[in-house]
């Protein structure tokens, strides 16, 4: 799951460095021209500090051996054994759950493990620090040295002057400063975007090779041993995302709205971990959800990894990924036998959002130089559009056919739904079994305090998309508080301006503001009866209010859950009251 063949590699880096500083992207499609970048970059880069001092490397062993997490004779070693002033690199310790808590983390579990990680980001014109050179003879821009902080530029396309953050999740055998991996953190930066990478030094924890992936029976054997390193990667980000956005001097510079992943291969599959998705725990089929960022408002996969014809990456036939609703797009290659297009293609149709699938003619489980122009041009334009708030520039995308360049570029799956996600707000049901009491809330506040008391409120497991208060679509929905200081106690949601006005009007009503936008049901007109009922958009369902004659209390479900849950006699049905969009069910 490496992405690039380093032979293959060497040979050619003049050759992609002259490529990615002067090839352009030109196009006929003149309406879309306003969002298909250039693959020059915009801004001179700049990276954090990984400064090491070689001669700590082992004899018979290379610095790779280190940033990869390599087991020499004397057991595993990490980059940070050769970092010159540790103290001041980006540096972070993962929390891994116990196995009681998710039983996948059998050796890893309770554990403190050390993480590494490299930033690189536009930095400003009067940036004078020297490049980096690794022993590989590939540079690190503008490395800061010693305590020196980050010079990082005020992004002159936006009011406030911040950048989008980008995780990127290199593949398996894979660093952030291996050959392929500087170089494309650096082209990401140089498009606009603060770049954090960790150092997953996936062989800290297992010993599988990119040779051994195809290989059913070694798989199998060792299946324990890779879910667990495979599970260790998600967390690896999340908490890495946490970390950087603690460090003021990163933290004041990014726009944490515009949160994006990049994933290469292993590290494809890594990105869609984090946002949720269902890993095949063990090859007997059990899934369990590592960890759930919702964070991010759109993930790039190239070369993404999603299982072997013999095993889903994802649950039974990668259907684990259905509650993922965050934009992406995939970038696969015909001739990849480690990420078969075939997988890729069954994962990416379970997505439950707006999804897009791009495979490249002949491109291998690698980068090949041709392939430039179409691996950036897709990755930016589709960033672009998912990250702006004019649903016009994701219209926008969906015209495009093909990136002009050196190969021959296909579209195979493309999906876009109404909304994106930087216009989705996730909705979460609780319930309280001491009182008896639902309570539906879209605030990541009350989410918050909600989760911190476990034992008094529980998730329910129903999850649905509506939109934020700022998004411009769907009407705003009011929320009361029905509190009589006895029996009633319940919150009251609804878009109808005639039911909010009402409720207000209740001596026992508190306006708690509007809650959130939704899309709002749809009438039919029809000339003769009978009426038929109003529906909801494509890609949403109903939601339906129920209210408890018993506990005074009022209940919002998908009709598509309510179908199958039964409810007794105390529970009377008010009807559908808005649209949403479901997550898994």
């Amino acid at each position: 799951m490496k992405i690039l063949n380093f032979s293959l590699l060497r040979r050619a880096q003049r050759t992609l460095i002259a490529v990615l500083a002067t090839a352009t992207l030109t196009t006929t499609l003149t309406h879309a021209s306003g969002i298909i970048p250039s693959v020059n970059g915009k801004y001179p880069v700049a990276c954090s500090n990984v400064e090491q001092d070689f001669s700590r490397v082992k004899p018979g062993a290379a610095a790779s051996d280190y940033w990869e997490g390599t087991p020499l004779s004397d057991g595993s070693h990490y980059v940070t054994e050769l970092l010159v002033s540790p103290a001041d690199a980006l540096s972070y310790k993962v929390t891994v759950p116990k196995v009681s808590e998710i039983d996948v983390f059998e050796k890893q579990g309770g554990k403190q493990l050390q993480f590494a990680a490299m930033a690189c980001y536009p930095t400003t014109a009067t940036n004078t620090r020297a490049d980096y050179v690794l022993p590989s003879g590939i540079k690190v821009p503008k490395m800061q040295r010693g305590a020196e902080a980050p010079l990082i530029a005020t992004n002159p396309e936006v009011s406030d002057g911040k950048w989008p953050l980008m995780m990127m999740s290199h593949g398996l055998a894979g660093s952030p400063l291996g050959d392929d991996y500087v170089q494309v953190a650096g082209r990401l930066a140089a498009e606009g975007y603060v770049v954090f990478a960790p150092f997953h030094a996936d062989a800290r924890y297992s010993r599988i090779h990119i040779d051994n992936v195809n290989d059913a029976f070694y798989v199998l054997t060792k299946y324990a041993e890779i879910a667990e390193m495979e599970s260790i990667r998600p967390l690896g980000l999340t908490q890495g995302l946490d970390y950087i956005l603690s460090k003021p001097e990163y933290a004041s510079r990014v726009d944490q709205d515009r949160i994006v992943g990049f994933g290469a291969s292993l590290g494809g599959m890594a990105m869609m971990l984090a946002q949720g998705a269902k890993i095949t725990a063990s090859w007997g089929g059990a899934e369990r959800v590592i960890v759930r960022d919702n964070r991010y408002k759109a993930v790039v996969g190239y070369v993404p990894y999603s299982g072997q014809n013999f095993l889903s990456a994802f649950g039974d036939s990668n259907g684990g990924v259905r509650s993922v609703r965050v934009p992406y797009l995939g970038i696969g290659g015909t001739a990849d036998v480690v990420a078969p297009i075939s997988r890729t293609s069954q994962m990416i149709e379970a997505l439950g959002g707006s999804k897009y699938f791009v495979t490249i003619e002949g491109m291998p489980h690698g980068f090949r130089v041709q392939d430039a122009p179409e691996v950036f041009g897709w990755t930016f334009m589709f960033l672009s559009a998912q990250l702006s708030r004019d649903q016009a520039d994701r219209v926008a995308f969906n015209t495009i056919v093909n990136v002009p360049g050196g190969a021959d570029d296909q579209v195979k799956i493309r999906k876009t739904l109404a909304w994106g996600s930087r216009e989705e707000l996730e909705v979460v049901e609780y319930y309280a079994p001491d009182i008896k009491k639902y309570f539906m809330t879209g605030r990541a506040s009350e989410m918050s305090l909600l989760d911190s008391f476990p034992a008094t409120w529980q998730r329910t497991g129903q999850r649905f998309a509506t939109h934020r208060l700022d998004a411009p679509l769907g009407a705003e929905m009011c929320r009361f508080w029905a509190n009589d200081g006895a029996m009633l106690n319940s919150h009251f949601y609804s878009t109808s301006t005639s039911d909010c006005a009402l409720i207000r009007a209740q001596p026992w009503a508190r306006d708690e503001g509007i809650a959130m936008r939704a899309q709002s049901l749809i009438p039919i007109n029809t000339l003769l009866p009978p009426a038929l009922p109003p529906i909801c958009p494509d890609d949403t369902v109903k939601v339906v209010r129920l209210f408890n004659k018993s506990t005074i209390n009022h209940r919002y479900m998908t009709e598509t859950l309510l179908a199958k849950t039964p409810l007794g006699t105390q529970w009377q049905n008010d009807g559908a009251v808005f649209c949403a969009a479901k997550y898994g069910e």
